[in-house]
């Protein structure tokens, strides 16, 4: 080329083979990064899927929990009505105080001197309609101690715990002629 003497151009060296072998490596690495990369946001989005199902089960688990509950509730509270709303037959004890077993319980019998939690509404006329004069859900005493009226430790001798027994308490063994809400001397309507 040029002047006519053999001159030979000078070209690049060739790539060693040590040096494409680091390029060749180098883009690899670089397409093994990539494709580690997409595999492990894969897999995160594979958890997060996981993860929700997992998390919509437990909703749904838990509502059906609540809706079960909330149906066995229903359905006590309707026994318990219908308990109430049925004719129950008085039996007469000591004073004048009658009793009527709406609902035997299962447990133990209550004992004189022991501390017994009743929960209780007291009526001014009858035990479905009258005029709620007290109630309590967490009311304690030690029956035969003289912590409460005389018709409820005539009354609650023998019940069951669990149970539900209706009282009438005359004046002689309540409150006397005091007016409570239910007029003096009137008859006292008990449901514990």
């Amino acid at each position: 080329v040029g002047d006519g003497h053999n001159e030979v151009a000078a070209l690049p060296p060739p790539p060693s083979p040590e040096r494409s072998g680091e390029k060749r490596s180098a883009e690899e690495e670089k397409i093994e990064r990539q494709r580690m990369k997409k595999q492990r946001q894969k897999e995160q989005r594979k958890a997060k899927k996981v993860e929700a199902a997992a998390s919509r089960r437990k909703d749904e688990d838990a509502r059906m929990a609540e809706r079960e509950a909330k149906k066995k509730e229903a359905v006590e509270r309707q026994r318990l009505k219908d308990l109430k709303k049925k004719e129950v037959d008085y039996l007469d004890l000591r004073k004048g105080v009658k009793f009527a077993d709406v609902v035997v319980g299962k447990g133990p019998v209550v004992q004189d001197r022991k501390k017994v939690r009743v929960k209780y509404v007291l009526r001014a006329d009858n035990h479905k309609t009258g005029k709620i004069i007290d109630s309590s859900s967490n009311f304690g005493f030690r029956l035969g101690k003289g912590e409460v009226i005389q018709g409820w430790e005539i009354g609650l001798e023998g019940m069951r715990q669990g149970g539900m027994r209706r009282l009438v308490v005359p004046k002689q063994a309540g409150y006397g002629n005091r007016d409570i809400g239910a007029g003096r001397g009137a008859d006292l309507y008990f449901e514990v």
